[in-house]
């Protein structure tokens, strides 16, 4: 059986094998690409479907993914190594630092090294009247990647899915396919999740909350003079609101909301704040805005003989770097079926432990945003963390900048979120933390007096 351990040869891929994919996006793609890579390097011939119907080259909603749209350089150099090198065509605006707004300050946070910056892209083709530009969506790319790879894209909707020993695909009523193994590759926006769940494996599709996403557009010279190559970050006491981000991108800023069940009107609330008019021109205007639901909870029995779950319907990283989570684990699983096997005990043997690693990292994010949480709810933790950031950014001589790391790295995909736990618990930066503390109650006393 060779690297098949442990599980009957029938659940071995060999040449022919038929592999349907459901989910055309970013991890759909990884997944595809990286299954035919592995199977050409153990000698294979395998046969990989992409049932994706929403086409990626269109602008506003026929072709948006609803995302942020924020690619860390270390997926970048990542995937670059696996020989998938971004354009410059894909990348909207490489990000170098942050501006961190407050009711009580508002602080500047480079990037600690180049290693970490970011870029942003779109997953579709943009806001209405984008198309035909010399742009292209990240999700495009990718997908072109995975066709080039071998894979073949049917822009069709996989209505149901039958087990007949191996599952059995439907689209309007007619079966399109017998395939030797299904990677459900959807996002939690998507209907697919409730096609897994009636084929009675055990499948639960994972919590989510609802985030809020809006284009607005504004001049290149407005984006320039207000933005620059900054992400505008908003910590506000706001129960509802975890926390906002404005993300500039050509011709427009993506404006992110996240946070617990967020209201229709929440975006133009947001807007009207004095702190946020304070960071945009004067004219702009609303292009487009959604209500996407968020994975906030990894998704039960994600596997099964001949199926696999994997990305945002599956387990992915808590509110950050949704594209580096679609590589891990889009990799992950196309490694389990191609080197073990597509039976359960492969998956669970193979590709359970990484899946269940990025669960187990999101609860340290959980610690850490709670704790983001009390800092902006309090305004004197609020005011100490801005004097910490603000010490720190301007000795040139601090290299550790303790604080300011631990900021950008839980907004970016540059690291674990167990990483950044680890640095919140060095001593120098929670003495700086209360010497902060102690001068914001000062001057509350002297103002009183």
């Amino acid at each position: 059986m060779g690297l098949h351990k442990g599980n009957t040869a029938q659940y071995e891929l060999r040449d022919g094998s038929k592999i349907a994919v459901l989910g055309g996006g970013p991890t759909g793609s990884f997944f595809s690409i990286f299954a035919l890579k592995m199977a050409k390097m153990m000698g294979k011939e395998i046969n990989v479907t992409i049932y994706e119907p929403k086409d990626f080259t269109k602008d506003g909603p026929g072709g948006c993914n609803r995302c942020g749209g924020i690619i860390s350089e270390l997926l970048l150099q990542t995937i670059a190594v696996e020989g998938i090198t971004l354009p410059d065509r894909v990348v909207r605006k490489g990000i170098h630092s942050y501006k961190l707004h407050t009711n009580h300050g508002t602080v500047f946070i480079a990037t600690p090294a180049f290693e970490k910056t970011i870029a942003t892209v779109y997953r579709g083709g943009g806001p209405k009247g984008m198309a035909g530009g010399e742009t292209e969506s990240f999700d495009n790319f990718l997908l072109s990647r995975a066709a080039a790879e071998g894979a073949i894209h049917v822009p069709l909707r996989i209505e149901r899915v039958e087990s007949r020993g191996k599952p059995v695909l439907f689209s309007q009523n007619k079966e399109v396919m017998e395939a030797d193994l299904v990677a459900g590759c959807f996002g939690v926006n998507s209907t697919t999740g409730k096609i897994f769940e009636e084929m009675g494996i055990g499948y639960k599709q994972p919590s989510t909350s609802t985030a809020a996403i809006a284009e607005l557009a504004m001049t290149e010279e407005a984006i320039t003079e207000c933005f620059g190559n900054s992400i505008h970050l908003f910590l506000i006491p706001d129960k509802d609101i975890k926390f906002a981000a404005m993300i500039p991108k050509g011709q427009f800023v993506t404006l992110c909301i996240l946070g617990e069940d967020l209201s229709p009107s929440i975006v133009r609330e947001f807007l009207e704040r004095t702190l946020v008019k304070s960071v945009l021109p004067s004219s702009y205007s609303i292009e487009c805005s959604c209500l996407p639901r968020m994975n906030s909870g990894a998704a039960r029995r994600p596997f099964a003989d001949r199926v696999v779950i994997c990305g945002d319907a599956g387990s992915t990283r808590l509110f950050k770097d949704g594209l580096g989570g679609a590589y891990l684990m889009g990799k992950a699983a196309a490694k389990a079926a191609v080197f073990q096997g597509v039976g359960e005990a492969d998956f669970r043997r193979e590709y359970y432990p990484v899946y269940k690693s990025i669960i187990y990292d999101n609860l340290y994010g959980s610690f850490l945003y709670a704790v983001i949480g009390q800092y902006r709810r309090w305004k004197y933790l609020t005011k100490a963390m801005i004097e910490v950031v603000r010490k720190e950014q301007r000795d040139t001589d601090n290299t550790e900048k303790i604080l300011s790391n631990i900021l950008w790295d839980m907004f970016t995909g540059n690291e674990r979120y167990k990483n950044v736990f680890l640095k919140s618990l060095k001593v120098r930066m929670h003495i700086d933390m209360w010497e902060g503390l102690f001068k914001s109650l000062l001057r509350r006393d002297d103002a009183e007096r």
